[in-house]
């Protein structure tokens, strides 16, 4: 009797040309996980998407270019969990390195103020009689239709960062930076709130140096990617490419010695060696612990904490 031919569907190893070098079943695994070609296996900082295709990223960079040059108040609303917390130290390090002086951030919260940027928040802004000039959300915004029409129509102008899903109606303000908008022709849709502010910055930065107002010694944005790495595992968004390269920069940061105090004082308090951990610890050890702030108590707690200057007070 003839046995019968068994009839194979080709695996990754035998329908493109890329990743030869590797071990068939590692090519598996990576094709698994969307990878085809070589150049999705290097993860370098030039292999990012460029954030000139972010829609609505021209108009958030010349809003703070005019709150950099005449030194306005600025107020960044975060969120109470890890990319919340991570976006808003982003934002609040990464402006201020570009020269922004008069900067400031809040956290909604969980118990009193609900999710986001609410009419309630601007009122007690108001009555506090601090209403900042321009007000960023991170990690935030998108379906703020109301909180952003009471804060525009009390003269404030509002940037929205964030990376959730738009609704029917978007908020009407000055500008909204986030992938998942309608029309965004920007390929990672998977980035973090921590990401995508952290593309407004680049993009800031590159616009600064364009016109000769980036301040001396130019500032270092990678030193902010341990942050961008804990918030986007933190927050447990699709590693794509883009994603694992943040991932992958922060890492090495972090295990080098160079991340924030913050960030290495919840290393230390849970047992772990800094030179040695993995996207792992990002998830299930410093993330957890920097949730905590904002599930049990304040959130602010949790980003003074990644805000901290030295590894005594963080």
């Amino acid at each position: 009797m003839t046995p019968k031919k068994i009839l194979r569907r080709p695996g990754p190893e035998t329908t493109s040309g890329w990743g030869q070098s590797l071990p068939p079943l590692l090519r598996r695994l990576y094709a698994a996980r969307g990878v085809t070609s070589d150049e999705q296996l290097t993860y370098t900082l030039k292999n990012l998407a460029s954030p000139m295709d972010l829609r609505g990223i021209e108009r958030a960079v010349s809003l703070l270019t005019e709150a950099i040059a005449n030194q306005q108040r600025v107020l960044v609303l975060g969120d109470f969990d890890a990319d919340g917390a991570t976006s808003t130290a982003v934002a609040m390090l990464g402006l201020a390195m570009l020269g922004l002086n008069d900067i400031d951030f809040r956290v909604p919260s969980r118990f009193s103020d609900g999710y986001g940027l609410t009419p309630g928040i601007i009122h007690r802004l108001q009555e506090e009689g601090s209403l900042p000039d321009l007000l960023v959300t991170v990690d935030n915004g998108i379906s703020a239709v109301e909180g952003v029409r009471v804060a525009r129509d009390l003269g404030i102008k509002v940037v929205v960062t964030d990376h959730h899903l738009a609704g029917e109606t978007l908020p009407d303000a000055d500008a909204i930076v986030n992938p998942n908008q309608p029309d965004c022709p920007f390929l990672s849709k998977n980035a973090a709130g921590v990401g995508v502010m952290f593309y407004v910055l680049t993009a800031l930065r590159k616009h600064l140096r364009e016109q000769g107002l980036l301040p001396e010694p130019q500032p270092n944005l990678g030193s902010l990617l341990d942050l961008v790495a804990l918030g986007t595992v933190a927050d447990v968004v699709p590693l794509d490419h883009n994603n694992r390269i943040f991932v992958e920069q922060g890492l090495r940061r972090i295990r080098q010695g160079e991340a924030r105090p913050g960030i290495l004082a919840l290393l230390e308090v849970a047992g772990r060696d800094h030179g040695e951990i993995s996207s792992t610890d990002l998830g299930f050890v410093v993330g957890p612990r920097l949730n905590a702030a904002g599930r049990l108590d304040d959130m602010s707690v949790g980003i003074a904490c990644l805000l901290a200057d030295s590894q005594d007070e963080a």
